[in-house]
């Protein structure tokens, strides 16, 4: 039975993110400790503007304990700023490590594969193009963790962390935030799935074909 035109695209991306998923299952430690000091660089961050505001209330403030509430909130605020640059540090440490080895099992295990197929499918498969297929996975690996784990993680904390602080704030703000940023994420993943996912596609085929071309050319 053939597959229809929605679920042949929609198949990649489960595939690709339970590979990724299976391979960080192999360092769950170490994942889990990425993702802590993401999250604690992030929340301090995202905590930076309350303690900035109340620190501007008591400087335009007038009574006499305008001069304690201001040193505790810039207190605050410079330990909020270490804070975010050291877990940050620890975050981009890890991370490191985190992909180094996934990058490595990655590497191993396609060409232990590989060297178990056929005389003939190696005699009918240009070279080039095998392992430029490889070292593009590996290189999409990579920036697949960083996506997940540095980038969208932490906008989503900030997402939801903002969206929460402007509802106890000012409950009407933080409705319209919070409707925004879904309109603004539906429309980036229907451009993403309609638009960026085929040309990317196709842009890969190509660098295939241009990589087992040159091989076979040298």
């Amino acid at each position: 039975m053939s597959l229809s035109p929605k679920t042949e695209r929609q198949e990649p991306f489960r595939a690709v993110l339970g590979f990724t998923f299976s391979h960080w299952g192999r360092q769950r430690w170490r994942v889990a400790g990425v993702v802590f000091t993401v999250m604690a660089a992030t929340a301090a961050d995202l905590f930076m503007p309350l303690y900035a505001g109340r620190l501007v209330d008591a400087v335009a403030g007038e009574k006499a304990s305008g001069l304690e509430a201001a040193l505790v909130a810039l207190a605050m605020m410079i330990a909020l700023g270490a804070g975010t640059v050291f877990f940050r540090h620890l975050s981009f440490i890890g991370i490191t490590a985190m992909t180094l080895r996934t990058m490595g099992d990655v590497a191993r295990e396609a060409f232990a594969r590989l060297q178990r197929f056929s005389t003939d499918w190696h005699a009918n498969n240009f070279a080039g193009s095998t392992v430029r297929k490889i070292t593009r996975g590996m290189w999409a690996l990579d920036l697949l963790t960083d996506t997940i784990v540095i980038a969208l993680l932490p906008s989503l904390i900030v997402l939801l962390g903002t969206t929460v602080l402007l509802a106890w704030h000012w409950p009407a703000m933080g409705a319209v935030v919070l409707a925004g940023a879904l309109v603004y994420c539906a429309v980036t993943i229907l451009l993403s799935l309609r638009f960026v996912a085929p040309a990317a596609t196709l842009a890969n085929s190509w660098d295939t074909r241009l990589g087992g071309a040159t091989k076979r050319s040298d």
